[in-house]
């Protein structure tokens, strides 16, 4: 009996101390809190064709290419950081999000990593 309490408060307080991995909310991969994949890759198109790349927005279509999404990736970046590229893509970028918006990270998360894999970015290093 006494060996079966200690056992049970043994293991208690080693569950209790385990470390769970954490990840922050709106990461882009599999588990729970996480967006999926596809599911990020299909909102970032959306987001892109809605607020970045149209005929009202700060880019045309004929304007994203390979080389415009990479300068976009690096503004995403640093806005994100809150910092500035100097370059005009840094106002475009802004465009995703305003005074409104309370999920920007995720926005602009969701957008990089479209642009990331619609241009193949990734394998730039």
């Amino acid at each position: 009996m006494t060996r079966s309490i200690c056992l049970a408060v043994l293991l208690a307080a080693t569950v209790g101390f385990t470390p769970v991995p954490v990840a922050p909310s709106g990461s882009i991969g599999h588990g729970p809190g996480q967006i999926s994949p596809r599911k990020a890759y299909s909102q970032g198109k959306a987001l892109t064709f809605k607020v970045l790349v149209c005929d009202d927005c700060p880019l045309q279509k004929n304007e994203l290419d390979r080389d415009r999404a990479l300068s976009l990736t690096a503004s995403l970046a640093a806005v994100y950081e809150g910092e500035e590229t100097g370059s005009p893509d840094d106002e475009a970028v802004q465009a995703l999000c305003g005074p409104e918006i309370e999920d920007c990270g995720i926005r602009m998360e969701v957008v990089h990593y479209f642009l990331s894999r619609r241009f193949k970015l990734e394998s730039d290093g």
